[in-house]
């Protein structure tokens, strides 16, 4: 049993293996990350469930499935602020809370995720499927030929579907969802069906534009 501080945010689903940019500039989370620094850096991020804008001063609930993540490129403002990224390590039940002030600090237990073989042909064809509907996506929503995503089968099976949970242009509550689905291969079928219905969608809205633009023309 762990006992972490959790970082509740709004609107942001952490995942394992993914990389997360944070600001930190509230005094109370200023000291959680401070006295995460003399520890072992560590701290889990939590999506706040709805209706958190009328607690946050105090303790607002969040969802109880959340990441630990362990900091990284730390930087310090000089009126005290921090910027650093974490890095996902493990999916945790987040429990009992054992200090409430000024952050809180709760029991927590490990959730592993579920093994695949990587070395399995579909496993490989899944992945590689799944990065090229991001490329396409990114490609379509920025009109961008060399978009950043890369066709990278370095990358673990674990790595890419997180990502592409992660980075899904879709509501918190979705990718809340996909995080607290202990299945990898079922969180991958998820994601990727998510993510073929968005790129659909935004291929017939640019067709529709495209053929709006043309009649105008003529």
């Amino acid at each position: 049993m762990l006992e972490i501080p959790v970082f509740p945010l709004p609107d942001v689903v952490f995942f394992p293996k993914t990389v997360l940019p944070l600001h930190v500039f509230e005094t109370r989370y200023r000291k959680m990350v401070k006295d995460a620094l003399a520890r072992d850096r560590t701290i889990a991020v939590a999506l706040l469930q709805p209706g958190w804008e009328q607690r946050y001063d105090g303790s607002p609930a969040y969802f109880p499935i959340a990441t630990l993540g362990r900091m990284e490129d730390i930087e310090t403002t000089r009126d005290g602020r921090y910027y650093f990224k974490l890095s996902g390590l493990v999916r945790v039940q987040l429990g009992q809370v054992v200090n409430e002030a000024p952050y809180r600090v709760v029991r927590a237990e490990e959730i592993p995720e579920s093994r695949v073989d990587e070395t399995d042909a579909s496993i490989r064809t899944a992945k590689l499927e799944l990065l090229a509907s991001q490329v396409c996506l990114v490609r379509e929503l920025t009109g961008n030929d060399s978009p950043k995503l890369i066709l990278d089968e370095r990358i673990t099976f674990e790595a890419a579907v997180n990502a592409a949970c992660a980075s899904l242009p879709t509501e918190a509550a979705i990718r809340q969802s996909l995080l607290a689905e202990d299945d990898l291969l079922l969180r991958y079928r998820r994601a990727a069906g998510i993510l073929d219905e968005i790129l659909q969608r935004v291929i017939r809205l640019k067709s529709k534009g495209e053929e709006s633009g043309a009649v105008g023309i003529n």
